[in-house]
């Protein structure tokens, strides 16, 4: 994320935002949907990690990623991201991107559940 830009904490386990700058956008002046499956990731793997708080690493075996409506550059982007069912080695998980009330992508990630020793 260093690279990204700041990723931002919201109140809550798994929320997040950040505002999307002209370096995240396609030719079009719009979000780059690499950039959003690359924020996703990582909100989902944060959230992840908060909610099991147990000192488990995660990491992501497949993500889908819907992209639903074009994020504009200057918006500020929130990615809601949930726990669905932990399993013993895998978690399945959601998340929602959104512009105020616009929804601009949902996904699904499962992920791998490293627990520590």
């Amino acid at each position: 994320m260093t690279f990204v830009g700041g990723l931002y904490r919201g109140p809550g386990i798994g929320r997040y935002g950040m505002w999307i700058r002209s370096e995240h956008a396609n030719s079009h002046g719009k979000a780059h949907g690499g950039f959003l499956a690359t924020v996703v990731d990582v909100a989902v793997s944060r959230g992840t990690r908060a909610f099991l708080a147990d000192g488990s690493i995660v990491s992501t075996i497949s993500m889908t990623l819907d992209y639903l409506e074009p994020a504009d550059v200057g918006s500020w982007v929130e990615i809601a991201a949930s726990v669905d069912r932990v399993g013993g080695r895998t978690v399945f998980t959601s998340a929602r991107v959104t512009v105020g009330d616009l929804w601009v992508a949902k996904a699904s990630a499962i992920l791998a559940r490293h627990r520590p020793r």
